[in-house]
Order: C-alpha cells, then sequence, then structure tokens
C-alpha cells in the first residue's frame, strides 16, 4: 500500500513538474526535390530510306519547274543545311548537311525522287538555304549561258565557290566554260579597263557601300581592287573583281599609313580619258591607282602604262611634273 502511495504520489509531482505538454507546431510536409525533366533536343533527320523512291511528277520540262523540285528534294532532307545543288535539264540533286556533319545527297529524275551516292565532304564549306537563290529562273540562266559559249550538258550549281562564298554559276559536262550569276539572278559580266562604262562598273561594285577608300585600283591582270575601312579598328576590308567573277571580300589585321579619301571623288570619265591619252597605242594595258600616298589635299591617280608613270588629279589634269618631276 506505501509503496502503491510513494509511486503515485511520484507521478503526480513529475506531472506538476512538468506542466501541461507543447505541443510542437504543425511540420508541412516537404515535397522531395524533383529535378525538371530535360527537353530532348529534336533530331532533324530526313525521309527515311524505306519511303524512297518518292513520287514526285511535274507537268513539263523540269527548268519549268526547278524550283518547286528542288524544294521538294530540300523536304525529302528535311529542311538541313544545303552544301550543293545542281540542276540540268533532266536531273537536280541536292546535298545536305545532317546533324553529325554527314552528308547526304538526294537526286529528282523522271518524276522520282532516290537517295545518291555522293562524293562531297564536310570540310567547313558555307551552307545554304536554295529558296534565298532563283531557281526558278534556271531556264533563262541556262539560254544567257550558251549566248556565251558554254558548250555540253548545261549545269547549274549553287555551292561554296571560295572561302565561305556561296556562288550561282552555270557551265557544262565536260566542262568548257563557266558563267557566274549573282543573287539576283543577273550574270556577271566580264569588265574591260578602258571604257567609261567599264570603268564606272568595275569602280562601283568594289566600293559597295563603303564611304572611306585607302586605296583604288585596276588593271588586265588583277581586275578591279579596293582597299577600304571596315566596322572593327585596325582591318582593311579589300574587295576584288576580277574576270566574270563577282566581288569577292577578305579582310586583314592592318592600319594604312596612308588618309583615307571619299569614294565619291571618282571620276571614271577623267580616268578613262587619261588612259587614252597615256597609252601608246589602244592595245596597251595601264596600271591605275588612286590613293592619298602623295600627301596632297586630295587623292592623285597614278598610271603604269609599260614603265611609263604619269599622275593627274581626279578631274583628269595631269600633274606629272608637280609630282614627279623630271
Amino acid at each position: 500500500m506505501i509503496t502503491r502511495r510513494w509511486a503515485a504520489a511520484v507521478v503526480a509531482v513529475v506531472l506538476v513538474g512538468c506542466g501541461p505538454a507543447q505541443s510542437a507546431p504543425p511540420t508541412t510536409p516537404v515535397s522531395p526535390s524533383v529535378s525538371p525533366t530535360p527537353t530532348p533536343t529534336p533530331t532533324i533527320t530526313p525521309l527515311p530510306d524505306t519511303e524512297l523512291p518518292l513520287r514526285f511528277p511535274i507537268d513539263g520540262a523540269l527548268v519549268d519547274h526547278a524550283a518547286e523540285v528542288v524544294q521538294r528534294l530540300h523536304d525529302v532532307a528535311a529542311g538541313l543545311p544545303v552544301l550543293k545543288v545542281d540542276v540540268t535539264r533532266q536531273q537536280a540533286t541536292l546535298t545536305a548537311l545532317l546533324p553529325d556533319k554527314s552528308v547526304r545527297s538526294y537526286s529528282w529524275r523522271g518524276g522520282q525522287i532516290t537517295r545518291v551516292d555522293s562524293d562531297i565532304q564536310y570540310l567547313r564549306q558555307a551552307t545554304f538555304d536554295p529558296a534565298d537563290y532563283p531557281i526558278d529562273s534556271v531556264g533563262r540562266m541556262f539560254d544567257v549561258a550558251d549566248l556565251r559559249g558554254v558548250r555540253g550538258e548545261l549545269v547549274l550549281q549553287v555551292v561554296e565557290y571560295r572561302d565561305g562564298q556561296v556562288l550561282m554559276t552555270v557551265t557544262s559536262r565536260p566542262e568548257t566554260t563557266t558563267v557566274f550569276f549573282r543573287k539576283d539572278g543577273t550574270a556577271v559580266t566580264t569588265l574591260g579597263y578602258t571604257s567609261v562604262a567599264d570603268i564606272t562598273a568595275g569602280l562601283d561594285e568594289v566600293v559597295g557601300g563603303g564611304t572611306a577608300l585607302y586605296s583604288i585600283g585596276f588593271n588586265p591582270t588583277r581586275g578591279y581592287w579596293a582597299d577600304l575601312t571596315d566596322d572593327e579598328p585596325g582591318v582593311v576590308l579589300s574587295r576584288s573583281r576580277v574576270g566574270g567573277v563577282p566581288v569577292f571580300e577578305t579582310r586583314r589585321s592592318e592600319t594604312p599609313g596612308v588618309a583615307t579619301f571619299s569614294p565619291d571623288l571618282l571620276k571614271p570619265a577623267a580616268l578613262a580619258q587619261a588612259i587614252t591619252r597615256y597609252q601608246t597605242d589602244p592595245t596597251q594595258a595601264c596600271t591605275v591607282v588612286v590613293d592619298m600616298s602623295t600627301g596632297r589635299w586630295a587623292p592623285v591617280a597614278r598610271y603604269d602604262c609599260a614603265g611609263a608613270i604619269h599622275y593627274t588629279d581626279m578631274a583628269g589634269r595631269d600633274m606629272t611634273d608637280l609630282i614627279a618631276p623630271s
């Protein structure tokens, strides 16, 4: 009895000493951290080989439907970047660059699209979208090429020509000559170096949208060329136009030691007249360079005609005795 009473008293003391139990604050359950599922990168794949050959008939000649045929080839290639397009009167071929940097070619002939072997390798060439080129004008371009003397099976090609520049040409198999076309479908002409019209066209093409020239010149060997300022300091933009090839651009790190001048100061008619004056016969080739190297307040043109050196201002007035007195 005493033992039970003592135990009860102990329990009572403990309860009194502790007081009412404090309830723990409610705990908000924490959801386990879930990492977002990465979105898979879509894999662009051409039409499976099991679905080829694919029927794609046209109503008429290929040259009249070349753009739609090439577009269908591009669709079969899943719209991937294109390395090359060939179009003849009977066949169109498109070579695309796959995501793994391999290449795949598709060809249309006789109303059917098939996969074909290709000898093209990807070596960091420029790619393009065929829709950016006037392939629908292939018939007219073939006519121009024929007038320019291209003989054999005519082939329209869109492909990198050099250093990242994609060009459109018409050549032949076997190759005889090549006619280059601009992106608007106009043919690139071969310019001369003595007439006002040719000098005007050549200078305009190498100046382009430039506003400040270090130098500009032309001769039958180098064609037309210009060194211009670039958007990046310490870089010279060089533009060249040789023969029947479109203007080609390169850049080099250089800070020229000559002042720049505005292309608006160039007077092609005055240059042409001076060339005629300094030639010993109409067939003699002259090298003409315009720059500020003489240190005068305006640019001066230098003419080298078979080793005979002459100078004029931009109006064509002779300055030879002022610049290089004999």
